[in-house]
């Protein structure tokens, strides 16, 4: 992220700093052009108020010390290593793709496949999950060794939930473990691109951009499902949709009732906020 550990001297002290789960480079391509000066250039959507505001990327999409570790022996710029790259690159391909209207978004698959793989690891939802398996975990604390280091004892012989710190690292660092592993299970869907050409209908975010929309209640099973829809809005004027199904056209223009559609998935899975570079009406 712009204002991530790795890009800034003395790292392992800066802890507890403004942690972008959405990165600002990312939110930029929801501001429209005609408002690319202005000091707050986003319209901001509050879910639970449902009230429109003029917001900065800076702020929001935000939590303070997010991706610290619970001890900076575990090394606070480590979880931001995992981005840098994939930040630095995303605004690049995303300005190449505006320039020629998305028809050359193919080139690219790779490394966007790469960088929604980013965006799901690093996510408020991921972190949700993570934190969850965790409380449900059950642990045994050794408090001795024996000297040969055949045998141990244990504080007791009923496992123990895991202390919050442990829960924290274990899920920053799956988090990474994710990013590193790449996106190849998203080549298991057939992606298509859809843009449109005006800011007034646009292709809106949420504080998880990446969403599934189908029947299937569990993730694990949603991803096999057939019905299942991917969507990751690449900024206001793109989007794209992976399915198991094979999509006829895989490059097109969106029609109106398609992106009224779109707009309310993104409205019906929010829990804090939308951004779009219009104020809009989703009744």
């Amino acid at each position: 992220m712009e204002n991530a550990a790795t890009l800034r001297p003395n790292a392992s002290t800066n802890r507890n700093r403004r942690d972008h789960y959405l990165p600002q480079s990312y939110l930029r391509g929801f501001i429209d052009p005609a408002r690319i000066n202005h000091r707050q250039p986003l319209w901001h959507f509050d879910i639970p108020n449902g009230r429109w505001s003029e917001r900065s990327p800076r702020e929001v999409g935000w939590r303070r010390g997010f991706y610290d570790y619970a001890t900076s022996e575990n090394g606070p710029e480590a979880a931001d290593s995992a981005f840098a790259e994939l930040e630095r690159t995303f605004p690049l391909i995303r300005g190449e793709l505006t320039s020629n209207k998305f028809k050359n978004w193919k080139d690219h698959r790779d490394f966007l496949m790469r960088y929604i793989q980013m965006m799901r690891a690093r996510s408020l939802l991921f972190f949700d999950e993570k934190n969850a398996e965790g409380e449900n975990l059950r642990v045994w604390t050794i408090e001795e060794i024996s000297p040969d280091r055949k045998s141990v004892k244990v504080r007791s012989m009923t496992p123990e939930p895991v202390p919050d710190a442990m829960i924290r690292n274990w899920t920053i660092t799956d988090m990474r473990a994710e990013i590193h592993k790449g996106a190849a299970w998203l080549n298991d869907f057939n992606w298509a691109l859809r843009y449109c050409d005006s800011p007034a209908s646009p292709f809106i975010t949420s504080e998880i951009p990446f969403i599934s929309q189908g029947h299937q209640v569990h993730l694990a099973d949603a991803l096999l499902d057939p019905e299942t829809l991917l969507f990751f809005p690449l900024c206001w004027q793109a989007c794209l949709i992976g399915s198991r199904q094979f999509f006829q056209i895989e490059t097109d223009g969106i029609g109106e009732e398609d992106m009224r559609r779109v707009r309310r998935i993104y409205r019906e899975s929010a829990k804090l906020f939308l951004l779009s570079p219009k104020q809009l009406d989703f009744s």
